[in-house]
């Protein structure tokens, strides 16, 4: 018995006052329910009217572009073809967004000594992510229901596309979380230049459809190869063969390092402005 209790494990402190265990699992998940009953807070229906408005919106453009391009590049419904490059799409813009914005939202609680930068960062990551999972579910769900097209999908292909859509969303808004804070001009920048992304990949038009040399050039965007795994697990018939997820992979980890980084290193700055 007494060599067992020399054997517990060193608890983490933070002022000399010794923090019960799982301390970041516990602080993670309490800002989750936080996100969950103040999210909307003023709006009837509160978080669920964070997933109810996108899916109408969705839903309402899929409808609206279904009758403007009654045959899609792939398939024979439009709205399957929409909905599966637009979901994934919109992960990577959801996360980004919600990590990006993480650290100004949340300021006030990073004055209590248990909440660290790095728990604000992983639950906004979470919920963004459980969010949009939810949505794309039931996007997917009403469409193959109401349409009933004729197709079938991979699971692990559609993982794997909104997998890489999320952790790529989280490498960008960690890094523009720590850059803008250090050149404020960054946040303009960036806005300019992600506005046009929904044009250029492979949301509405393929990329195969375009001709050299600007079809070689939309490889370099890592969002158009997230989108071609996504059609690949809907469409049998459709081989994307300049699809690789490695590249939005590699792109993910360099910018959750530089961010991170960048946050270490400019973490007053952050916290001040």
């Amino acid at each position: 018995m007494e060599s067992a209790r020399e054997l517990r494990p060193v608890q983490t402190t933070v002022g000399g006052r010794v923090l019960p265990r799982f301390s970041t699992l516990r602080t993670v998940v309490a800002l989750c329910l936080r996100e969950v009953t103040t999210s909307n807070g003023d709006t009837a229906g509160g978080y669920l009217w964070s997933v109810v408005s996108p899916v109408i919106g969705i839903i309402g453009l899929t409808y609206i572009f279904s009758a403007g391009f009654r045959t899609p590049p792939l398939g024979e419904n439009f709205a399957v073809f929409y909905a599966t490059g637009l979901l994934p799409f919109t992960m990577f813009r959801s996360v980004c967004a919600r990590v990006e914005f993480s650290i100004r939202s949340s300021r006030n609680l990073l004055n209590f000594p248990r909440v660290t930068i790095f728990d604000v960062l992983i639950s906004k990551f979470i919920m963004a992510l459980i969010t949009q999972a939810a949505i794309s579910v039931i996007v997917l769900s009403y469409i193959l229901y109401v349409f009933r097209p004729d197709t079938t999908f991979h699971i692990m292909q559609v993982l794997q596309s909104f997998s890489v859509a999320a952790l790529l969303g989280f490498g960008i808004g960690v890094m523009n979380c720590a850059v803008k804070t250090k050149f404020p001009l960054w946040e303009m920048v960036w806005n300019f230049v992600s506005r046009p992304l929904l044009l250029i990949s492979g949301v509405i038009i393929l990329v195969e459809s375009l001709p050299r040399p600007y079809s070689e050039w939309l490889l370099w965007n890592p969002l158009v190869h997230i989108t071609g795994r996504m059609r690949e697990a809907f469409y049998v018939d459709y081989v994307g063969s300049y699809t690789d997820l490695r590249f939005p992979l590699e792109l993910a980890l360099i910018s959750t390092f530089i961010g991170l980084a960048g946050i270490r290193l400019f973490a007053r700055e952050l916290l001040d402005t």
